[in-house]
């Protein structure tokens, strides 16, 4: 689904040891360390802890690489690395279409996000003046179709069509067949190829263009939904909420 939005985009896939913290730890500066890379895609998350903020230089570059993390799938509550001042938190919405027009786009209730418990605030939030944020990270930064409901279809080979197919040299003996899947997990390689298209994503970029009146230009601000039942901070509202952050990309030009 990167290449959907960027067809010329080089991906490389980088696959950890092992889901410990160290291994995928080790994996993304792997993936730092590669040439010509501009974004770097985390499908994955767990619970914050005290230690987090020791972790979060490995988010850090020089090289203008921008990093970007599913902000979750259960709904309201924080993660880590979404909740990094370093990392692109990226939210669900629900994305309804029909015969390929637009016809309105919510927020998702599985759609992770909150208030850090251990990153304080970074200064491209502080500068936006975000609400009730007490001082700390607020998540997500941007949002994306996540619903499965209005997902993205994915086709599903079983292990014995695999290898039946290799040995009849392209013939398909049985499939699984195709899905539609969905989740923040998504959204975090699309908006990784939006990267590569413009080359210019970045929270600092974000929160500076979705403070000036041309906001309308960049972003769909998600309006209604809700991704549990503590008010304020799980419902998505005008300009920036905890479900949705500052809303989905109409446009790759940041």
């Amino acid at each position: 689904w990167a290449h959907a939005i960027a067809p010329n985009a080089k991906i490389v896939l980088v696959d950890a040891k092992t889901d410990s913290g160290t291994n995928l730890m080790t994996a993304v500066d792997h993936a730092v360390k590669l040439p010509d890379v501009v974004a770097v895609s985390m499908s994955w998350g767990g619970d914050e802890f005290a230690d987090q903020v020791k972790f979060d230089s490995h988010f850090a570059s020089s090289s203008k690489i921008t990093f970007f993390a599913a902000s979750g799938d259960s709904g309201t509550g924080v993660s880590w690395p979404a909740a990094s001042a370093n990392v692109v938190a990226v939210g669900g919405t629900t994305l309804n279409i029909k015969s390929g027009a637009f016809i309105s786009e919510t927020a998702w209730d599985g759609s992770g996000g909150g208030i850090s418990k251990y990153e304080n605030q970074p200064s491209y939030q502080a500068l936006y003046n975000i609400r009730k944020a007490s001082g700390k990270r607020a998540v997500p930064d941007v949002s994306y179709n996540a619903d499965p409901k209005t997902g993205y279809s994915v086709f599903h080979l079983s292990e014995k069509a695999t290898k039946t197919a290799a040995a009849s040299k392209g013939g398909i003996a049985s499939a699984k067949g195709w899905y539609v899947v969905g989740g923040t997990s998504a959204g975090a390689p699309q908006w990784a190829a939006i990267k590569a298209l413009g080359n210019s994503a970045s929270n600092e970029k974000f929160y500076a263009d979705k403070a000036t009146n041309k906001y309308a230009l960049f972003f769909r601000d998600i309006v209604s939904g809700s991704n549990g039942t503590c008010d304020f901070y799980c419902d998505a509202t005008h300009r920036y909420d905890y479900v949705t952050g500052l809303g989905s990309p109409l446009t790759y030009t940041f």
